[in-house]
């Protein structure tokens, strides 16, 4: 039995447990960080070959420096997949690290459906949301729509007469203002009309369209 097969008994039903889990999604890559080579690879889909050159470089770190678990690090696939990956450091005796294990996830799959969930979701940037429109803060809304009715006939709210409050009525009516609950008291009294009077206008509306 080998040093690094010694070093990674402790490992083995880990790996195995990773590979059969995640299959095909899960790469496990074994370094031996002495002579720099590929000592073992599970569920290969990088088409890397035991014995040749580790891509050590990639981690930017000293062999020396190299911490027990590295932070999770993306790279990609000879394929252009993207792969997220961390790896495990085990050291000697003496605390020198002499194998590294690297996890390699693919996440194309889940970057694909993330792409498609995103398209689905995506709300247009110049979309009114009603909730925004006419939840909290209603009256301010409701108040800019009068004012534009006002300045379209260019007339001011003192000199409504009742055919124009009227007509202000079903154009509220057409915005949807009056599906929440503290609207109609509301434009009651900004109005001077009776509670009675803007229902009776509602329902005249509702009976036309």
């Amino acid at each position: 039995m080998t040093k690094i097969d010694e070093l990674l008994k402790p490992y083995q039903n880990f790996i195995n447990a990773i590979v059969t889990l995640f299959d095909p999604y899960v790469e496990v890559a074994v370094h031996d960080l002495k002579s720099g080579t590929l000592a073992a690879i599970y569920n290969s889909f990088s088409k890397r070959k035991i014995g040749e050159k580790s891509p050590l470089k990639e981690l930017k770190v000293n062999i020396e420096e190299f911490p027990n678990v590295f932070p999770p690090y993306n790279r990609q696939n000879w394929d252009g997949k993207e792969l997220k990956c961390t790896s495990i450091t085990l050291r000697d005796e003496k605390g020198n690290p002499v194998v590294l294990i690297c996890l390699n996830l693919d996440t194309s799959l889940l970057v694909h459906t993330k792409d498609i969930l995103e398209a689905f979701l995506k709300i247009k940037t110049n979309s009114v949301n009603p909730i925004e429109a006419y939840g909290e803060g209603y009256e301010e809304q409701i108040n800019s729509l009068i004012e534009h009715f006002l300045k379209e006939r260019q007339i001011s709210k003192n000199s409504l007469d009742r055919n124009s409050k009227k007509e202000l009525i079903e154009f509220l009516y057409r915005k949807g203002v009056f599906h929440f609950k503290n609207s109609v008291p509301f434009i009651a009294k900004s109005l001077q009309l009776s509670r009675a009077s803007i229902y009776n206008y509602i329902k005249e509306v509702g009976a036309s369209s």
